[in-house]
């Protein structure tokens, strides 16, 4: 939104502006509860939507291969995961 504001006209601007200080508390709460949520913009012929959906899973690196990244280590995992990389490690 920052980036498309500063070539938005002045009202367009505004609405914008408004939507990231206020109106994203509106799409957040939607989120919470599961909920998409939608935020449009238009400007002379140009109309911009965005659509926000809940994600309810995200896959996450494979916590059992060789080359993990850096911030692997900086989380924990449940016991499970823990037992079986050590016992992985152990053959």
């Amino acid at each position: 939104m920052r980036t498309i504001a500063s070539a938005l006209d002045r009202e367009t601007a505004h609405e914008a502006w408004d939507w990231v200080t206020y109106g994203h508390k509106e799409a957040e709460d939607a989120l919470t509860n599961g909920e998409a949520a939608t935020f449009a913009l238009t400007q002379q012929d140009t109309h911009i939507e965005w659509i926000l959906r809940p994600v309810i899973f995200l896959p996450l690196a494979h916590r059992e291969s060789r080359r993990l990244p850096a911030c692997a280590e900086q989380f924990t995992c449940p016991t499970t995961h823990k037992i079986a990389r050590h016992q992985a490690n152990d053959h």
